[in-house]
């Protein structure tokens, strides 16, 4: 087996980025998207349909297209590379594996022993056994016939803007805008108020509120649900609704609800595993013991993998437990398993979670900053390499700019060479865990420069 060939990205000096030398989009990667888009479906994301940019290969926090501009990713495409783009040792070892097997169903493999064996390892207490899949959703979709085979209850409580995937028990848990027109949903599906303290559901103080949204809880299972509920359904720090960063006395409320109901916590880890939150898993923030986690997005450094965890006790839970209970076509691959054992080691060796939350931590501070001379950025907020700007038209009012300025704000990051994993008027920062402060402050100076512009154009502040 020869070894990973660096590619030409590794040699930039930090100093000559981002690289420009084309517009950008440029010329190729308008023909190239002109052609894709003859037969591509629409509804692709906005991040590709605004940029226009048809990618040739990247390393670490770089992007390079097709016409040879070099792109900071402050998105990690988007919040799934944690360990940076073709990451040597990630790519080695699906290498390696791939050679052996493509796919053989979930037949017991060397790999998959020894990604299970490594995984539970550091997995929070408790969590001892786990079930691959591919995609987030249809992990969240597992963990929910989890959730209902060991409590044999159907109903489900979830949170205010969150966000579970697109199939239809995701969708169903979802809580922002994502599902609208896409009804009817499947019944039996609750949600209560999130920790959105910028824009508290409940109109309330933070600092004097005691966390109040999480008390609600009780009056949707009173006078909502049916008294039928399997499982609270949360992310532990909402991804897609915000970057929102509960207080700690938000989930000590919600699991002291679950304990006392009988009812089943379900920490949803999809977009805030391996890392991301400068924390291994994101749960590890609160003094919380989820009874069901899913995992997904940056386990497998870009490679799908998507697992559920819980305990023997739920996990030998009948219809669950009995032959092709728990399986997927694709959630035994040894290919998932060896990106996904690379991953976590890479991310412990590389000392990629302390990175995170120093990185992250200064990242947030320089913005934060900025908050002080741009009126636009109402509510700057996140932990690690999640974060998010929320940009507001006034700051008293908190009227959020216009998606026409924020698609404005995106465009002229990508033209000025940042990627951003959102372009929405609350913009999500979420960086590789490789990033270096360097090359962040690089990204940051554009940053600055580009939510001046906007300001301008739109004439706030």
């Amino acid at each position: 087996m020869t070894a990973v060939q660096p590619t030409q990205l590794q040699n930039i000096d930090v100093s000559e980025l981002p690289r420009l030398v084309t517009e950008v989009p440029g010329p190729r990667s308008r023909a190239l998207v002109d052609r894709e888009r003859v037969h591509s479906s629409p509804g692709l994301s906005a991040l590709s349909t605004l940029s226009g940019v048809a990618v040739s290969q990247g390393f670490g926090a770089l992007v390079e297209d097709v016409d040879g501009n070099v792109f900071i990713d402050f998105s990690s495409g988007t919040v799934v590379t944690v360990t940076g783009h073709a990451h040597p040792t990630v790519v080695q070892a699906i290498k390696a594996e791939i050679e052996k097997f493509i796919h053989i169903y979930d037949y017991t493999s060397q790999s998959r022993a020894d990604f299970l064996d490594y995984l539970v390892s550091v997995l929070p207490e408790g969590l001892d056994r786990v079930q691959m899949y591919t995609s987030g959703a249809e992990t969240v979709e597992a963990g929910l016939r989890l959730a209902r085979s060991h409590t044999r209850r159907t109903e489900f409580i979830s949170l205010y803007r969150a966000f579970h995937g697109k199939t239809l028990g995701a969708l169903s848990l979802m809580g922002g805008g994502y599902k609208k027109g896409f009804g009817p949903l499947a019944s039996g599906f609750y949600q209560t108020p999130n920790a959105y303290c910028y824009r508290c559901p409940l109109m309330l103080e933070p600092k004097t509120c005691g966390a109040k949204c999480a008390d609600f809880i009780e009056n949707v299972f009173e006078q909502e649900t049916t008294g039928n509920v399997a499982a609270v359904v949360a992310e532990a720090i909402q991804g897609a609704g915000g970057a929102i960063v509960p207080p700690p006395e938000y989930f000590t409320k919600i699991q002291e609800f679950c304990r006392r109901n009988d009812i089943l916590l379900f920490i949803d880890e999809v977009l805030t595993s391996a890392g991301r939150t400068g924390k291994m898993w994101a749960s590890e923030h609160y003094d919380i013991e989820p009874d069901i986690m899913t995992m997904g997005k940056g386990i497998g450094s870009g490679f799908p993998l998507g697992v559920v965890a819980s305990s023997e006790r739920v996990m030998s839970s009948l219809p669950w437990a009995q032959h092709n209970g728990g399986t997927s076509t694709y959630g035994g691959s040894p290919v998932s398993a060896a990106a996904g054992l690379a991953t976590l080691i890479t991310i412990v060796n590389e000392n990629l979670i302390e990175n995170a939350a120093v990185v992250g931590a200064h990242i947030k501070g320089r913005l934060e900053e900025m908050q002080t001379r741009h009126q636009s950025m109402g509510d700057v907020r996140g932990k690690g390499m999640l974060m998010a700007v929320e940009f507001v038209t006034d700051r008293q009012t908190k009227e959020r700019i216009s998606q026409e300025a924020a698609e404005y704000l995106y465009r002229e990051l990508v033209t000025n060479g940042i990627l951003v994993a959102s372009a929405a008027p609350i913009m999500r920062i979420t960086p590789p865990l490789v990033m270096t402060q360097e090359l962040a402050d690089r990204a940051l100076d554009i940053f600055d420069a580009a939510v001046g512009r906007m300001e301008n154009q739109y004439r706030i502040g």
